[in-house]
């Protein structure tokens, strides 16, 4: 009988090798043997059985659009929407209202290359277009995603010295080993699913915006018609950083490389789509209200706020709790974008280099992909420990982020229109007009900025 079990369970083994790629190593007893067994006939019989779609389903299907969202809104986010409303009032609304599909463009043209590729941005830049576009891509994501974690950890830092009156270096180091922590020990997919409780906390923009004085009639009529009028230097600067904050770098290649690291195929666009469509609106909508209620707060008289008690201001209404809430959506923000930026990095340079990667890979074994997260990183709290105003440099970081933007709009455009890479999978014509919408409405606020800067210091 041990002989005749023994059979069993070999041959058992070998079946599964053959049939569903499973090493002999991983099959012990016949008990596995057969939970490997139902897993298959589960994949086969049950999976393509449709289910009727209920609103808790779509709630949690929409969850990760969402998180995407609030990851767009980061303390940089934060404080240039509220920069946007002191500087330009309620001028610059409608860049709320266009953003929406401009994102959702963006996004879905990522998400549809990893799905269909399997492969990363700057890979196939590489295959397809050569290495210097690919370094060029690389090099602008580090740049911009290098700025922005120093920006936040500073933004973040500050607000908790503010808090505890504490020396904020202390809180650079102490924020900085968090992050490091998180991504070094593969924390940060823990920590984001909890970070979605969080979301509520933008809504306090919306309380504020309808409790202080606002124009409505005004404030909806730039919504809808954009007011361009004459743009000095400081309206088409914080343009810039508008789009820079919204239209994010890290926001292509962290889409792609999700949809790859997911194993997602094509006939679950439509699912990931439905979610990103939902998830854009709901950082748009948070941000129309943060620069209205910015605008409303400090009457978008050409205002440059300085400080972070200063930037809190736009939920005064709230009373004595309104830098507390201010400073619970800066430090939670920043906990959710700044691994997010940090680890887009490491995928864009090891996308280029053909190095292997990923948050769930051994160090051992993807240590390129580690060393140049964490290196970025790294270089962030220097950044932050230099001691530049943070309100301000998490502004201009934004500024960074619009002008090189357009040049990574062009080859996501490129790529998502090449028949030979997508096959049958090139953009939609919604797609490729809100691309190349994107791209001129960035460039067209680059060039205005520029023009007004060499205006202004030639005279």
């Amino acid at each position: 009988m041990k002989e005749e079990s023994k059979e069993i369970i070999t041959n058992g083994k070998e079946a599964l090798k053959a049939a569903a790629g499973i090493p002999i190593e991983a099959v012990k007893t016949t008990v596995e043997v057969e939970k490997e067994g139902l897993k298959m006939v589960e994949k086969a019989i049950v999976y393509p059985i449709k289910k009727r779609r209920s609103i808790q389903d779509f709630f949690w299907k929409s969850k990760r659009g969402v998180i995407t969202g609030c990851a767009d809104n980061d303390p940089a986010g934060i404080v240039t929407y509220t920069q946007t409303g002191a500087i330009a009032g309620y001028r610059l609304l409608w860049l709320a209202l266009l953003a929406w599909p401009l994102l959702v463009a963006i996004e879905e043209m990522s998400a549809r290359i990893g799905v269909v590729t399997k492969k990363g941005i700057n890979q196939v830049i590489t295959e397809h277009y050569g290495r210097f576009w690919a370094y060029l891509a690389a090099l602008i994501v580090l740049i911009c995603n290098t700025f922005t974690i120093g920006a936040d950890i500073a933004a973040m830092a500050d607000i908790s010295a503010i808090v505890t009156k504490l020396p904020s270096i202390i809180f650079v180091i102490l924020f900085g080993g968090l992050f490091f922590y998180l991504l070094w020990k593969k924390g940060y997919k823990i920590v984001s699913r909890y970070l979605f409780i969080l979301t509520p906390i933008f809504f306090l923009y919306i309380a504020s915006a309808l409790l202080l004085d606002v124009p409505w009639g005004l404030a909806l009529r730039s919504t809808f018609i954009p007011e361009l009028g004459s743009i000095n230097l400081s309206l088409a600067t914080i343009a810039v950083a508008f789009l820079g904050t919204t239209l994010s770098p890290y926001l292509i290649y962290w889409e792609t490389t999700q949809e790859i690291e997911e194993k997602k195929e094509v006939s679950q666009l439509k699912i990931e789509n439905r979610g990103t469509i939902l998830g854009m609106f709901f950082t748009q909508f948070i941000t129309f209200f943060i620069v209205v209620a910015a605008a409303a707060a400090f009457g978008g008289n050409f205002h440059e706020i300085s400080s972070a008690k200063e930037a809190a201001l736009a939920l005064k209404p709230l009373g004595n709790l309104s830098f507390l809430f201010f400073s619970l959506g800066i430090l939670g923000s920043g906990l959710l974008g700044i691994p997010v930026l940090a680890a887009t990095t490491g995928y864009a340079a090891s996308e280029t280099f053909g190095w292997r990667r990923g948050l769930d890979e051994k160090v051992s074994s993807a240590h390129g992909f580690y060393i140049v997260m964490i290196s970025s990183l790294l270089v962030g709290i220097l950044i932050a420990l230099l001691g530049f105003n943070p309100v301000l440099m998490l502004v201009y970081s934004q500024v960074l982020n619009g002008i090189l933007m357009p040049i990574l709009i062009i080859l996501l455009l490129l790529i998502s229109n090449n028949r030979k890479i997508m096959a049958t999978h090139t953009n939609r014509l919604f797609t490729n007009f809100f691309g190349i919408l994107a791209f001129f409405v960035c460039l067209g606020f680059d060039i205005l900025m520029i023009y007004n800067w060499l205006k202004n210091y030639i005279s």
